[in-house]
């Protein structure tokens, strides 16, 4: 019995845990968390990456109406749904901190890191929903 009460505060844990690091790109896109330093990252080329995303704004508002609906998502009993809306953002979060921003065991990577650890939990233990969506379907014409 303590088991399955343990797993299910771990889950709402696991569900805070990413639903605080969504909404650091909706605060983004609304000017409360400032402008990117040149601290932040570990190249420049990372910085410059950064300031080109943040100067067009045409990404970070994408990326704060997909976490906004992803979040909206995960806490309405749509978690799959959530995981998979979240996956490509998280793929490429960690991607660029591997190949411009020095690797994945740098300062900026963890947030990262964890990020693709809870989306990975989230699709795993969804995992059941994403069958129907692997099987070859017959087209009908």
């Amino acid at each position: 019995m303590y088991h399955v009460y343990m797993k299910r505060y771990l889950h709402i844990l696991a569900k805070i845990v990413f639903s605080l690091i969504l909404i650091l790109p909706i605060l983004g896109a609304t000017g409360v968390l400032g402008e990117a330093t040149r601290d932040l990252y570990n190249t420049d080329v990372a910085f410059a990456f950064i300031q080109m995303l943040t100067t067009v704004m045409y990404i970070t508002y994408m990326m704060a109406v997909v976490h906004g609906i992803a979040l909206i998502a995960l806490w309405t009993k749509r978690e799959a749904l959530a995981a998979l809306l979240e996956l490509p953002i998280t793929l490429n979060v960690v991607a660029f901190h591997l190949v411009i921003d020095g690797g994945l065991l740098t300062g900026g990577a963890m947030l990262a890191n964890v990020m693709l650890i809870l989306n990975l939990y989230l699709l795993w233990v969804n995992r059941a929903m994403y069958l129907p969506l692997l099987k070859p379907q017959r087209v009908v014409v």
